[in-house]
């Protein structure tokens, strides 16, 4: 083989090395960054596919701006509140209504309701406040899910 064949071959040797080389240090490089995307990518369309489904239960007054805030001593009031389960499930939902006089609790009503999945339970609450005092809250508790709704009442 003539000598600048041999030349040639050696370069071209060297060069494919060196490519080879880079193709491999660039690959060894990139290659952590393409898998966490193409993660990302699998892990986006699962969550797409398969949503995960949200729990919760939903606690509110109806009609809220009607609520009571002046009260007489000895005149019945009420209100309702509604249970919304979201829980996708059945679920029993212990509550206490009661009166809060400066951190003091003054039962009104202690229950507890069965509610199927994505069913709704409004309840009516009568009470009549016999103890003089100027001012009090008026809290709902779902005791089971630390969930609280109140509103505040002032003698007239």
């Amino acid at each position: 083989m003539p000598k600048h064949l041999k030349k040639k071959n050696i370069v071209y040797r060297l060069i494919i090395s060196i490519v080879l080389i880079l193709i491999a240090v660039c690959l060894i490089l990139v290659f952590p960054q393409i898998s966490k995307y193409v993660l990302s990518v699998k892990n986006a369309f699962f969550l797409a596919v398969n949503p995960k489904q949200e729990t919760l239960t939903e606690l509110y007054f109806e009609n809220h701006s009607s609520l009571p805030d002046i009260f007489i001593l000895s005149k019945e009031y009420n209100f309702k509140f509604t249970i919304h389960n979201l829980e996708n499930k059945d679920m029993e939902y212990p509550y206490e209504v009661y009166i809060d006089i400066d951190g003091k609790k003054k039962e009104i009503e202690k229950s507890t309701v069965l509610i199927k999945n994505n069913e709704y339970k409004t309840i009516k609450i009568n009470y009549t406040i016999t103890t003089p005092i100027q001012r009090f809250k008026v809290v709902v508790d779902l005791i089971n899910k630390n969930q609280q709704i109140d509103f505040w009442m002032t003698k007239e």
